[in-house]
């Protein structure tokens, strides 16, 4: 399975499909203020694929919320295709999140009273959709997952696998322009995570899927165009000489969660921090 790739000079003379500027958020806990976002910025062009990697706490949650218009910011702003979405109410804001962002979260959220057809069929009905022509395109993305044999089952007579497909129907049944995952694979065995990747990477090929992924699963993020991080609260390039800090240093050589190539040692992992892996630290590299 091949990375794809992007034409990153017809791209920049397009307008971006979202662009984030100048975005802040903080909490107060205890009477602390917690800065999450500080003057953030970013833009994404309609097909491309990102990453968003990073031990637990530095805000990508907070950041996805936003980009996904479940939470508002402080301060900044965020276009999409042109309009601050963030001027609309909460009516109209509710209405462009269901027809345009599909969610996909490390728990599946799915309806376990429901069967697999009902729960995929459930964003169309909130839309207003007729429920005899809706079933058929409910019907056609659960064949399109590989459930095709699953459709009357209720949510936990499915594995674990099935549970995070059907989920990942019910994002994509009312065509989002956009799709926003969490930690997607994070419940999910080796080989349940491997079909979640590549069915990724095929949404992003057939359907020009725009992509934001939450993730810690380092192979996982590979297969996305770009990984940034945040750092200060601000988004940034990994593997990016022009990052600095912690991250300046790496690249995706190594194999493992969480382990990256230290080039001031060659042929050494590093581990990061993304995981739990600190017996991992200062492991040969296995290269692919």
């Amino acid at each position: 399975m091949d990375n794809p790739n992007t034409n990153d000079a017809g791209r920049a003379k397009e307008m971006p499909l979202l662009q984030l500027s100048g975005v802040s958020k903080q909490f107060v806990h205890n009477g602390n203020t917690i800065e999450i976002l500080n003057d953030a910025s970013f833009s994404m062009h309609t097909g491309e694929t990102i990453a968003v990697i990073g031990e637990s706490g530095i805000g990508k949650s907070t950041f996805l919320h936003i980009l996904g218009t479940l939470d508002r910011p402080d301060q900044g702003t965020f276009h999409f295709q042109g309009r601050n979405v963030f001027e609309m109410g909460d009516a109209k804001l509710a209405e462009f999140r269901n027809k345009r962002i599909g969610f996909v979260f490390q728990f599946h959220y799915l309806l376990a009273e429901f069967t697999a057809l009902e729960n995929v069929m459930m964003p169309g009905l909130i839309a207003g959709r007729k429920k005899k022509e809706f079933r058929t395109e409910a019907e056609a993305i659960l064949v399109r997952v590989g459930l095709k044999e699953r459709l009357s089952h209720r949510v936990n007579d499915l594995s674990g696998g099935e549970q995070q497909r059907v989920a990942l129907a019910r994002a994509l049944v009312l065509k989002p322009q956009i799709l926003l995952a969490d930690e997607p694979t994070g419940n999910l065995d080796k080989k349940n995570s491997a079909q979640v990747h590549e069915f990724l990477v095929e949404l992003n090929r057939e359907m020009q899927m725009t992509m934001v992924v939450v993730t810690h699963n380092m192979e996982l993020a590979q297969y996305m165009q770009r990984q940034m991080t945040i750092v200060d609260g601000r988004l940034v390039a990994v593997n990016a000489e022009k990052t600095g800090g912690k991250y300046a240093n790496m690249d995706y050589s190594c194999s493992g969660v969480g382990l990256f190539h230290d080039h001031r040692r060659p042929g050494v992992c590093l581990g990061t921090g993304f995981s739990e892996i600190g017996k991992d630290r200062g492991k040969p590299a296995n290269r692919r």
